[in-house]
């Protein structure tokens, strides 16, 4: 992508403070003169288990937490009265702009928004003496990957009802994980996601105590941080199910390209939803 501004948003109902990469508008007010941290870098390989076919060690790979170091300049707008230090306030109130103290990072490529990723601040540093009017900010962020801001949706309609599920992802950089739900048209003992039909070399299933009934609904979900899978009966109870995972199951992921899954248990499900998030190592 070609960088031309970043955008610190806290949420919805606050107003954004956008830094911009290029002096192009004479009323920016911030400029990032030094960006590091929008890199891969220490990647780190977790082991998950070994395929049962191939035998081989099977690897799940992540980042550690992403500092994103900026050194911005201060440019106020004296024609309406603004100050650097009226600037540097409104940094300052992001720092805890909610509970939870996140704000979005949102990369912008012209007016378009690829992608984003959760932050905090953890680091501002001033020199107060530069005859330049500058600060620099340390963003800590947890999950280290980029992500898009709107999911990939898939229309239901054209989900199979038989055979692999086909999901093409020529955007991601990085692998990432998937979410669906899916609502039983039979009695089912257990529900399984596999890479081959027949032969399988990793599986994830979950087998509840009792078995799944007829409009009942199964939520999954494999992304970073968010796995989790639900039952929510059709008679208005949610269970969460994450105790009855089988034990060795390998949580399915999206690579860039082509991806197949496969339900054994296709025939006994309609689907309700499947999405997902592009994921970038880096910018």
């Amino acid at each position: 992508m070609r960088l031309s501004s970043v955008v610190l948003s806290t949420s919805p109902m606050a107003e954004d403070v956008v830094l911009a990469v290029t002096e192009q508008d004479p009323n920016y007010r911030y400029l990032i003169r030094a960006m590091v941290g929008i890199d891969a870098d220490e990647l780190v390989a977790k082991f998950i288990g070994f395929g049962l076919v191939t035998g081989k060690k099977l690897y799940e790979y992540t980042m550690k937490p992403r500092l994103i170091v900026m050194r911005i300049s201060l440019n106020p707008v004296f024609a309406v009265n603004e100050d650097i230090s009226e600037l540097r306030d409104r940094i300052y109130r992001l720092i805890s702009a909610n509970r939870h103290g996140e704000l979005d990072l949102q990369f912008r490529e012209g007016a378009s928004i690829v992608c984003g990723i959760k932050a905090t601040i953890s680091k501002m540093e001033v020199n107060h003496f530069s005859k330049t009017p500058e600060l620099q900010i340390t963003f800590k962020c947890n999950d280290p990957m980029f992500r898009s801001l709107a999911p990939i949706g898939y229309d239901i309609d054209e989900l199979p009802s038989s055979g692999g599920v086909v999901l093409d992802d020529e955007l991601s950089t990085a692998p990432h994980g998937i979410s669906f739900k899916v609502k039983f048209t039979a009695v089912t003992a257990s529900f399984s996601v596999q890479d081959d039909p027949t032969t399988p070399d990793w599986v994830w299933t979950v087998t509840p105590s009792t078995s799944f009934q007829i409009n009942d609904e199964l939520w999954f979900s494999s992304e970073f941080e968010k796995k989790q899978v639900w039952w929510n009966k059709a008679a208005g109870t949610d269970i969460e199910l994450m105790d009855k995972v089988v034990s060795g199951s390998i949580w399915p992921l999206i690579y860039h390209g082509r991806n197949v899954l496969y339900f054994p248990q296709i025939a006994n499900i309609d689907w309700l939803e499947m999405k997902y998030y592009s994921a970038y190592w880096g910018l």
